[in-house]
């Protein structure tokens, strides 16, 4: 399970979320890799909550390997979804060739997030 999160983050527009603070990191399945983007390291699906406040509207959406999930979005100055996504195959020592699923939290306009949170665990 990974929680990770930021305070008072400037984001531009079209820009990735940064989350900047762990608060949880339990097990290898998920990482936080850099500050904007989540490896998910194992075959299974992955449950991904997203909540903050911004200081106007936007629209905040889930990438999975750089494309867009037209169902995992939110929209407006208090945003919050939850969604799911599959993992085909393990990034780990059985399977050393593979890439892991990597995830991004985009963002649509010039905002700045009060908070803005992230949560991702396995649940299958």
């Amino acid at each position: 399970m990974l929680q990770a999160y930021s305070l008072n983050a400037e984001v531009a527009a079209d820009g990735i979320i940064p989350f900047n603070n762990v608060a949880i990191d339990k097990g290898c399945a998920e990482s936080l890799s850099g500050v904007g983007t989540v490896e998910l390291n194992k075959c299974g699906v992955y449950r991904v909550t997203v909540d903050g406040t911004a200081s106007a509207a936007t629209t905040v959406q889930v990438s999975k390997n750089g494309t867009p999930l037209p169902y995992a979005q939110s929209t407006g100055t208090n945003i919050a979804f939850e969604t799911f996504i599959q993992v085909d195959k393990n990034n780990c020592q059985c399977n050393v060739c593979s890439s892991p699923v990597t995830i991004q939290v985009l963002n649509s306009a010039a905002v700045t997030f009060t908070n803005v949170n992230i949560t991702v665990d396995k649940v299958a």
